[in-house]
């Protein structure tokens, strides 16, 4: 009898939806199992997948050799992760997980600086100036909030071509289209792109900047650019790549699922499992010669012709069995494999890598568990790094660096799962000592220019530090200060005799203290 093996039951899908929402929450690692398969339920339920072998016009087969190889339609593999996008939610949350994972909590760090150079107040004013003139700046493009509009589709499209809008107050990157952009050159670390002019629409030119709009005028009217290639200024472009391996966009996340879009082996078994669920075989009875064994009372070509009539009036998921003697009626829909053939690959791939699946999918472990979802913060720490080379050199071309001093960006390896870790350990540095006094006001959330702006506004003009006295303590009070109740000598006023002898009686106990404890250590020598 054929065996059925589920495909993707109920209970499967609930215990992965559940796993999903854990690893949002930041309370359960990436299960790639789980979301392998839900990927699937969402592709074979929302779109016509299974009937056209297509996604969003393209072949199975041509998003497999565009995956084999990137470089050869890069723009195919965008447009399908776009479709994704609003075809699979699963697809979609977990893209988010990504891009909106990171904080970018940033600092501005002073280097090449001589403390010779520094010696007139004079100099360390124009430090002071210089130094709140590029917190300004940041603040004034509202840092955070344009990073965190790239990073919602970096993951999706793995590249991000962005134009410059800026005036003495206000500062705006403008995405482009992707398919009419390509990385051309790599300057500083950084990637710059360029723009291929017969690719912009003439109607919406009048969105573009103004050193756009001059370079497509100068292209139509043949006066430059006979390629029709133009590269914007590096200080009015910003080019992020989210896997910086390679310059060609390959999106993250297609990346990681693309074994998935080989669905004609999951459509062939699918079709099999309701084939089999909804089959059902008619067992008839051919009467048999009593006072013979097995000897039918037909012949076969009578049989045949009844059995010919009846398969005419019968639809095709039921069968009809001859059969001698008495028979009952079979179904297959209750026979079924429950093991989770998907889920001993994985785990058989891991350990033929010889790495264990604890850092990747599913574990009880607590630390597992953290260490996993800093593996999943690592991408967003990669990035980082790329920010802070694009916007130091953003610094370095508006000419903000100078002789004796130079400014760079710094972002905290901090996400919305590590926060407050990462605040303790900037605290714990300020208290000993280290410079990290501003990195603590950033870590909770504040910028370098509104922390200086605080602190002038509450110790220079409101003048709280004097108003906002904390209450003395063991912890807060010096060497020379009174603690404790005040008493009558202090306050001038003679004391009696009672009194005296408790004064006495405390000064013979200091007298005494230095020789007890001298006595305990040499006692403990013998």
């Amino acid at each position: 009898m054929p065996v059925t093996k589920v495909i993707y039951s109920s209970l499967d899908y609930d215990k992965d939806v559940k796993r999903f929402e854990e690893t949002e929450n930041g309370k359960s690692r990436l299960d790639l199992a789980g979301f392998k398969r839900l990927m699937i339920h969402d592709l074979c339920t929302n779109t016509d997948v299974l009937k056209s072998h297509k996604i969003k016009g393209y072949s199975l087969e041509r998003i497999a050799d565009a995956l084999e190889n990137p470089t050869s339609n890069p723009m195919m593999l965008i447009e399908i992760s776009h479709y994704l996008m609003y075809t699979s939610q699963f697809y979609m949350r977990l893209n988010n997980y990504f891009g909106k994972m990171g904080l970018f909590n940033y600092n501005i760090d002073v280097y090449d600086v001589k403390e010779s150079e520094l010696d007139s107040e004079e100099k360390q004013m124009k430090l002071r100036d210089a130094y709140a003139n590029v917190c300004s700046e940041f603040e004034k493009m509202s840092f955070k909030h344009e990073m965190l509009k790239i990073t919602s589709v970096l993951p999706m499209q793995d590249v991000f071509y962005g134009l410059i809008f800026e005036d003495s107050s206000d500062f705006f990157v403008l995405s482009i289209n992707p398919s009419i952009c390509k990385i051309c050159q790599v300057q500083d670390g950084v990637f710059n792109f360029k723009i291929q002019l017969s690719g912009i629409n003439p109607l919406h030119i009048g969105s573009y900047p103004d050193y756009v709009k001059q370079a497509y005028l100068d292209y139509r009217n043949g006066d430059s650019y006979f390629d029709g290639w133009f590269v914007p200024p590096a200080d009015k472009q910003m080019c992020f790549k989210f896997n910086e391996n390679s310059i060609t966009p390959m999106p993250f996340l297609l990346g990681l699922i693309k074994d998935i879009l080989d669905l004609d082996t999951y459509k062939k078994l699918k079709l099999q499992k309701a084939r089999v669920d909804n089959y059902k075989a008619i067992v008839i009875e051919i009467p048999i010669d009593e006072d013979a064994v097995d000897k039918p009372l037909l012949t076969d070509e009578t049989l045949a012709v009844f059995a010919e009539m009846n398969k005419a009036n019968m639809p095709e998921d039921v069968g009809l069995i001859h059969a001698p003697g008495k028979a009952t009626a079979v179904s297959f829909k209750d026979n079924a494999n429950t093991a989770n053939n998907l889920s001993d690959a994985i785990t058989n791939l891991y350990d033929n890598a010889g790495v264990t699946k604890e850092l990747f999918n599913s574990g009880s472990s607590a630390t597992a568990m953290k260490m996993s979802i800093e593996n999943d913060a690592a991408f967003i720490y990669g990035f980082y790094r790329q920010v802070e080379r694009v916007f130091t050199r953003f610094i370095k071309l508006r000419k903000f660096n100078k002789p004796q001093f130079k400014f760079a960006l710094r972002i905290q390896d901090s996400t919305v799962f590590n926060r407050n870790d990462v605040a303790d350990a900037m605290l714990k540095a300020a208290q000993n000592g280290e410079p990290f006094k501003i990195d603590y006001g950033v870590a909770l959330g504040k910028s370098p220019s509104r922390i200086i702006g605080s602190l002038l506004l509450e110790n220079t003009v409101l003048k709280l530090h004097e108003k906002f006295v904390p209450l003395q303590t063991s912890y807060t009070a010096t060497g020379d200060e009174i603690t404790g109740r005040p008493t009558n000598e202090s306050k001038g006023q003679d004391i009696d005799e009672s009194g005296e002898i408790t004064r006495d009686n405390e000064t013979k106990c200091l007298l005494m203290f230095p020789c007890t404890i001298f006595l305990k250590l040499f006692m403990s020598k013998l």
